[in-house]
């Protein structure tokens, strides 16, 4: 790695959290910088490939039927904010399909300059509801750690060390939600550049899905971070001058990286800069599009790299409908401080629980992923009768 290039990862690393409100950053390069030497050749290796497919399939690089892409969550939490509630991990499935489809609502902020390359169509994922040896999931994986900012070690990956061990990351896009320190808010294995139970991403609870981050809030450091992980380089090439560029012909040259919500237009290489692109470092709510280009190449990296991604008959939790009339069993009944929820059926859906009280007060509301054998915690409730609803199904509950 050249001096230059050691001085602008140190710069982008340490000095942009300074200038931009203490937020941290991508950590591509952190993960450049930690690897061995073989890490810049390989990924020139990888991008050559990627080049080279999308150079001979000009124009026909489109799915032959529409992709689903099955994800399992592993949120590995050392203290109690970082244990990431299941509705926000609905929605940041929801965000996922949003962006890679061209179905946000801000993308009409897209400049016209701009807008004839937009994707438009592309990619869908969702939580497996099945796991690696068959069995009924929820597509969440909750691992209490007591590695403080696990995230950057080698003991995230493995149960064993305190982590989550990676579901079959031919089958799964495995997305780890670990604490990443201070200065980074997430990062994405580029194609062929670790071991196999390490490829997928890795995203900073506080940026993960809707937030209360200033900057990151709208759940894109995922997408961003699924971006590189699906061939993706960022929009300025790496090397923070006009020589070099990301690979993608439908994206502009540009000279550095934007952060912030920059005024449109803002020029550098000769050419009008696409800032307002989900691999620039802009604010959440300051970026819109995908280009088809960058489509194309993720598209490619299917095809040449995670082709069982494509390929995977794994079935999905619906996050889209809520179940109405299912019948469910609650146990122990009476119960103290928890309950646990089991259903007749496999059951792998969003949906809500419901406590009332005997008088109709809602007490408690449970938002996520409805799942057999599932356990709820209770407040230090008064002994007495109460009503626990799951859709149009009421049963008693008693408390002791």
């Amino acid at each position: 790695m050249s001096y230059k290039h050691l001085l602008y990862c140190f710069l982008s690393l340490f000095f942009s959290p300074m200038l931009y409100g203490q937020e941290p950053i991508c950590g591509l390069d952190w993960l450049q910088e930690r690897s061995d030497g073989t890490f810049i050749q390989q990924k020139l290796e990888a991008s050559n490939l990627l080049d080279a497919f999308v150079n001979s399939h000009k124009g026909q690089i489109m799915p032959r039927a529409e992709i689903v892409i099955p994800v399992v969550v592993h949120v590995v939490w050392h203290s109690p904010e970082e244990n990431v509630r299941d509705e926000v991990i609905i929605g940041q499935m929801n965000a996922l399909n949003r962006d890679f489809n061209g179905e946000n609502e801000d993308l009409y902020k897209v400049p016209n300059e701009f807008k004839p390359f937009v994707a438009q169509q592309g990619i869908r994922f969702c939580l497996a509801s099945e796991n690696p040896e068959g069995l009924p999931a929820s597509g969440i994986v909750r691992k209490r750690t007591d590695v403080e900012a696990i995230g950057t070690t080698p003991e995230l990956y493995s149960s064993a060390m305190g982590g989550s061990d990676a579901w079959d990351t031919n089958k799964f896009l495995n997305i780890w939600v670990a604490n990443v320190g201070q200065y980074i808010t997430g990062f994405g294995t580029y194609a062929g550049l670790v071991s196999a139970e390490k490829q997928g991403i890795v995203v900073h609870p506080k940026y993960f899905g809707k937030n209360i981050s200033t900057r990151y809030n709208l759940g894109r450091v995922a997408v961003h971070e699924i971006g590189h992980f699906l061939g993706l380089n960022h929009t300025w090439g790496e090397d923070g001058a006009c020589e070099t560029d990301d690979s993608v012909e439908d994206t502009p040259r540009q000279q550095h990286y934007y952060a912030g919500c920059p005024a449109y237009p803002q020029e550098s290489c000769g050419s009008s800069n696409m800032f307002m692109n989900f691999m620039d470092y802009v604010d959440d709510g300051c970026m819109y599009m995908f280009s088809q280009g960058q489509m194309k190449r993720m598209l490619a990296t299917l095809e040449l790299f995670r082709p069982g991604l494509m390929q995977s008959e794994i079935p999905c939790v619906d996050i889209t409908t809520k179940r109405t009339e299912v019948n469910f069993l609650i146990y122990p009944n009476p119960a103290s401080s928890q309950i646990s929820i089991d259903f007749p059926v496999p059951v792998a859906e969003a949906g809500n629980v419901q406590i009332f009280s005997a008088l109709g007060g809602m007490l408690l509301q449970y938002n996520g992923v409805l799942r057999n054998n599932m356990t709820i915690a209770l407040p230090p409730f008064s002994a007495g009768i109460y009503w626990i609803r799951i859709g149009a199904r009421t049963h008693k509950l008693i408390i002791e």
